[in-house]
């Protein structure tokens, strides 16, 4: 099953122009919290109301992440419930008791939170301000817990010229619009042809879920969660609470908060234990060591398409060639990253017949090609030593003899060492 992406080459070329020119004026990273204060401001995303419960544990933790950086006045936007195709009045009912609770205890606005079952208008009308207010100083984080229907909706009403200052940030391949028993309206590619900037993060599951989906949580799964059933503090123990409605140990959304807190992809329980519990403030990770492009998170993709339910590529989705020769490119642009650093790039690829021809350029200069050697399984192809600066363009270029195809997978930069970096 895959998900088209054609640009004719005209429009291809449209796109790739505004890429480029989107790049101007765009604040310099390293990230929005630089530990002492959040520059720009957070938006929330979250469904909760049919298919998981989890949001009811991973809506209040993330406000209680949030809280304990003190950002509460930067969050200017919260929806929760956004799925639309299908809902449950009891699980709405049991995600707003969680919502509505974090933000009483932990001192958020609740003229900010919306329950897009009941009041979808205004929701999308609050996210469309909170988009019209960003600029290259004050730029808005979208949190994505939740699919892209509502967010789209708003993102597609907001102004043009105001989405380059958008950066939206996922870790789950079903809320990107990739579900197999829903039908939803749009996905993620739709969300980045408007010109955001997609930020993709580890899958947090593996991070803060201790039992599976499809069961209820057996007694030792909960023992890693003891830590809020037994705090001496009501509002940890109101975590918990929230936690244990969902029937099985899972906040996994919660992790998106600790990175964009934080630029760590790997928001381990302990992490989160230490920072609300022993309240440690975590210094930022800056840059970052690692930093992982999905191939279909590339702004352009001319020549190639979407293909998903790849059980082997990352997050079961990757970009296949359909014409013998194309490309992705995109603008580096991702928190908590180096204003110009030294790397290595690796490039996970493959290739069908002989010949095919790939090529890495960085800020529109060669920076490596490779042949890929013919077969169906997936291979990564290192160029090292690669200096790259905020706001390069990235690409990847393909060209395959007659018969052959091409497939990536992702690109994913390793910083050499710290010292090869200019903050």
């Amino acid at each position: 099953m895959s998900h088209p992406t054609l640009p004719a080459s005209g429009r291809a070329s449209a796109l790739a122009l505004a890429l480029i020119l989107s790049a101007v004026g765009l604040p310099a990273h390293s990230g929005p919290w630089d530990g002492t204060a959040f520059h720009g401001r957070i938006a929330w995303s979250a469904d909760g109301n049919h298919n998981d419960e989890d949001d009811w544990g991973a809506s209040p933790m993330a406000l209680a992440i949030f809280a304990a950086f003190g950002v509460q006045e930067r969050l200017v936007h919260f929806d929760y419930n956004n799925i639309l195709t299908a809902t449950n009045p009891a699980w709405e009912k049991e995600h707003e008791t969680s919502v509505l609770g974090a933000v009483e205890r932990f001192g958020f606005d609740r003229s900010r939170f919306y329950n897009c079952r009941r009041n979808l208008d205004a929701a999308i009308a609050s996210l469309v301000r909170a988009v019209n207010e960003s600029s290259p100083d004050n730029p808005l984080y979208l949190v994505l817990a939740g699919p892209m229907q509502a967010p789209y909706l708003a993102l597609s009403k907001a102004e043009r010229g105001k989405l380059r200052y958008v950066y939206c940030i996922s870790h789950s391949r079903w809320n990107e619009g990739f579900a197999r028993a829903y039908r939803f309206t749009h996905n993620k590619r739709d969300l980045i042809a408007l010109g955001v900037h997609w930020v993709q993060i580890r899958d947090q599951n593996q991070f803060l879920r201790t039992s599976p989906w499809g069961r209820r949580a057996r007694p030792e799964e909960w023992a890693p969660w003891h830590w809020l059933r037994d705090a001496q503090d009501d509002n940890l123990r109101f975590l918990w609470r929230r936690l244990r409605a969902v029937t099985r140990a899972d906040c996994s959304d919660a992790g998106m908060a600790y990175f964009l807190m934080t630029g760590d992809e790997e928001a381990r329980i302990a992490k989160v234990r230490s920072l609300l519990a022993d309240h440690v403030l975590p210094a930022p990770s800056a840059p970052r060591a690692r930093v992982r492009i999905e191939a279909e998170n590339f702004a352009v993709l001319e020549g190639a398409r979407l293909d998903q339910d790849d059980p082997t590529a990352s997050h079961r989705l990757h970009v296949g060639f359909i014409a013998p020769a194309g490309r992705i490119l995109t603008i580096f642009d991702e928190p908590y990253t180096a204003k110009r650093a030294l790397y290595d790039v690796h490039v996970r690829f493959a290739a069908t017949g002989d010949g095919c021809r790939f090529s890495l350029a960085v800020a529109g200069q060669g920076a490596g090609g490779w042949t890929g050697a013919s077969g169906a399984r997936w291979r990564v192809h290192a160029v090292e030593r690669v200096t790259i600066a905020d706001k390069d363009r990235i690409q990847v270029a393909v060209h395959c003899p007659e018969g052959g195809r091409a497939r990536l997978d992702y690109v994913e930069l390793h910083l050499r060492q710290r010292g090869d970096w200019e903050p």
